[in-house]
């Protein structure tokens, strides 16, 4: 009688192929991950509307939601495509330049994401529901937030330096989907306005201990792997980068675009060309209250 020899496939080649959390994800991602991907970029201003004028009427991107003050916060959003940029203001925020301060993450269903942290052993602060009351005296409420605590050096946005947290919408009150396939819809019909924008790239997060950070990160984002050290591609949204820096703030969000000889073309002739390089130019932060934000080609 012969025997069927049985090749065994080495441990390591599994490992290699898939990474200690298994596949790379793509796409939608499983329930089981606490974040889906991000929902907004808030920049903390003390002219927001100066800021929304300028992504909505000279970049002449779409609106997301119209500026407007709603319980002494004045606020509004923009659509780059993939994510929407968020101008706000606090009557309690100190003066200042406008402020890159952080993002609200799409949750999974907030309770099964709440669970999910626990179990990671990720901490966060009490569930913030914004509450509106009718004209009638009922009262609903349209989105929920909560802060995600070892992210942020504060609870709330109005005196954080960073501040990442979830943003759950009533489905009563908006429908994410359907308006973040509307924002993309209009990005693209327009070819992405004089800019020619595409999508948010990255978000750019500065860190004092990388090597912590890039922990924490990797503890909140598992089962998906960094494409490059410090790097994640959370969902249909923007990366998340780390990169070693003097001190712990969001610092940057790079903007995608189909032509950079374009994009520098428009920025120099409006008189808000920043630096340049050979691969990525920006917008004059003299220009957009002291902003960094960054341009690159994209063929996506």
């Amino acid at each position: 009688m012969s025997r069927r020899k049985v090749q065994l496939i080495p441990l390591v080649s599994i490992l290699l192929a898939f990474g200690p959390f298994g596949p790379p994800a793509s796409g939608k991602e499983p329930g089981s991950m606490p974040v889906l991907q991000v929902d907004h970029i808030m920049i903390r201003a003390d002219d927001p509307a100066k800021l929304y004028a300028f992504f909505h009427e000279v970049l002449q991107l779409p609106i997301a939601w119209p500026l407007a003050t709603r319980g002494r916060v004045t606020s509004g959003g923009v659509g780059f495509g993939n994510v929407n940029v968020e101008a706000i203001h606090f009557p309690e925020q100190t003066p200042s330049d406008a402020q890159l301060v952080g993002f609200g993450f799409e949750p999974a269903p907030l309770a099964q994401c709440l669970g999910e942290l626990d179990r990671r052993g990720i901490t966060y602060g009490d569930p913030r529901p914004f509450v509106m009351t009718e004209a009638n005296g009922s009262k609903r409420t349209l989105f929920t937030n909560v802060t995600l605590r070892q992210f942020s050096d504060a609870d709330r946005p109005a005196t954080a330096t960073v501040h990442i947290f979830l943003s759950e919408y009533s489905p009563t009150y908006l429908d994410v989907e359907q308006r973040r396939e509307r924002l993309r819809r209009a990005v693209r019909e327009s070819g992405g306005g004089p800019l020619g924008v595409m999508a948010v790239q990255e978000v750019i997060l500065g860190a004092t201990d990388w090597p912590g950070a890039t922990a924490l990160w990797e503890k909140l984002l598992a089962p998906r792997r960094p494409s490059a050290p410090g790097r994640w591609q959370v969902g249909d949204g923007p990366a998340i980068r780390v990169v070693r820096a003097v001190d712990n703030r969001p610092q940057a969000f790079v903007i995608g675009v189909g032509s950079l000889p374009r994009a520098r073309a428009f920025l120099h002739e409006k008189g808000l060309l920043g630096s340049v390089s050979e691969h990525e130019i920006t917008i004059d932060p003299s220009r957009i209250q002291g902003l960094d934000i960054r341009l690159r080609e994209t063929k996506e």
